[in-house]
């Protein structure tokens, strides 16, 4: 079954109807977005079949949520304009408005005949319809609220809005009163004079948003949330001000946003407050800088300082010491901020957290480039170095914990040699496999070697070979195919 669908009371045809009966007595008075969705359910009934009758079609087309659609229905059902038919999946059908119109049941006028005549002069920027009477003597039956409370309700949203004020926005107040138990005239008066020593605090507050009006009951609401949360008035003008500096307009919404957080921090005072967010300003200045220094760009630095900063200031790095890593990334062609993340953690494995120590381990970098630079020129070779020259280095120096000496003694026996690196290495790793730590020992393995080399090669030279020996070596000659 579709979405939405007329009652086989109303006539269809290819224009959508709309009932003279809902613009006077219903649109007024009801929520924008209510309406929104009462009229584009118009529509769609037209077409039951039709693709875009579903329900989230409707949230589509209307730039709403699926809840928001649903809450509108209720609202209509509520007003006898529709029938809620199922929930999964969400069905609805439209229903007469005459059926509406005279769905409630009669109530005494004598009952209501005084409450009628206070309520009409309490909204005099139009006329009350039937059916929002009907609305008004509902609620004081289901909340068995005083008459004279709910008209003191209807003027003060009067006052704070004007003579033309909607219903559906009186009986919210009046609901949400009642739930604190307003509910007599006695504690509609006092409720009002607890606003009235908020007006002067609530002012100040609006002021420092740039709005010049009185709040309303929400704003009322939220105020009353923040103080019993635990902020003080001048902390709440704090944060009202700095964001109304920060960002063009804000509202009561925005900020309760930022007192919830404020209060999951335990950030109460404007001490407290100034503190983070100033760190904050400071974290995010930094992370500009820091892709400024790796030559990346990002329009949105929130999810930089989320995802990088705050973890690198948390494993303790300052921001001299991020700065000067960025700058070595990028001279290093390392230039996101993935392998700047990566070069930090090998520093953060290393104990190089400090701009002392990241110092330290740069002058100990720059100082072994400018030995394996010597040990290149000492071979007469005379280009940069690359990482092989460095994977050499770091192998003798780590892992065969070789003195310079004999490395310099090594150069000095390889230097002329085709490949003068890789000689000077097996000489090294003879050298590890005696356990030879110094030059004396060196030179002495060296002689050994040379005598060694020079005995085996007299030998061969004068050697004689048997008869026997001959004959085998022009045997294995004549099987080779040349």
């Amino acid at each position: 079954m579709s979405f939405c669908s007329y009652s086989s009371q109303i006539i269809v045809d290819n224009k959508t109807p709309i009932d003279n009966m809902f613009i006077t007595s219903f649109m007024p008075y009801a929520p924008s977005d209510c309406v929104k969705v009462y009229l584009y359910g118009l529509f769609a009934c037209n077409d039951a079949n039709g693709t875009h009758n579903t329900i989230e079609e409707f949230a589509k087309a209307l730039n709403m949520s699926t809840q928001d659609i649903e809450s509108s229905f209720l609202y209509w059902q509520e007003q006898g304009l529709v029938q809620i038919l199922d929930t999964i999946p969400f069905q609805v059908k439209y229903m007469p408005i005459k059926n509406a119109m005279i769905k409630h049941p009669k109530i005494s006028e004598q009952k209501y005949a005084s409450f009628n005549v206070s309520a009409q002069e309490i909204i005099s920027g139009r006329m009350i319809t039937p059916n929002e009477f009907y609305e008004y003597y509902a609620t004081l039956e289901s909340l068995h609220m005083e008459q004279s409370a709910l008209l003191m309700i209807m003027k003060y949203c009067t006052d704070l809005k004007d003579n033309n004020v909607g219903y559906p926005y009186i009986l919210t107040v009046a609901k949400n009163w009642a739930k604190d138990g307003v509910l007599t005239s006695m504690a509609v008066n006092e409720k009002l004079l607890g606003y009235e020593k908020q007006n002067e605090e609530l002012y100040l507050v609006l002021k420092s948003m740039g709005i010049k009006r009185n709040a309303d009951v929400d704003e009322r609401d939220l105020y009353e949330k923040w103080l019993t949360m635990g902020f003080l008035n001048n902390a709440i003008i704090y944060v009202a001000k700095a964001n109304k500096k920060a960002k063009k307009s804000v509202n009561f919404k925005y900020l309760d946003a930022i007192f919830e957080k404020y209060y999951t921090m335990h950030l109460f005072s404007i001490l407290e407050i100034e503190a983070y967010e100033n760190h904050k300003t400071a974290l995010f200045n930094l992370a500009k800088n820091v892709c400024k220094n790796l030559g990346v760009f990002y329009e949105d630095i929130e999810p930089v300082v989320e995802n990088y900063i705050i973890n690198w200031t948390n494993m303790g790095y300052d921001e001299e010491t991020l700065l000067k890593i960025s700058n070595y990334c990028f001279k290093s062609s390392i230039r996101t901020l993935e392998y700047m993340d990566k070069q930090i953690l090998k520093f953060y494995k290393l104990g190089i957290i400090n701009i002392q120590s990241l110092n330290e381990y740069f002058d100990e970098v720059l100082n072994i480039e400018a030995q394996i630079k010597q040990i290149l020129e000492n071979l007469g070779l005379n280009r940069n170095t690359n990482n092989m020259d460095r994977d050499f280095y770091k192998n003798w120096k780590n892992n065969w914990n070789m003195p310079n000496e004999l490395i310099d003694y090594a150069t000095t026996l390889a230097n002329g040699k085709t490949q003068p690196l890789l000689f000077m290495n097996k000489i090294l790793s003879t050298w590890h496999e005696k356990n030879i730590k110094d030059v004396e020992s060196a030179k002495l393995c060296e002689v050994k070697t040379s005598v060694a080399k020079t005995k085996q090669k007299s030998n061969y030279e004068n050697r004689t070979y048997t008869k026997e020996e001959i004959n085998s070596l022009f045997t294995n000659l004549e099987e080779i195919e040349i």
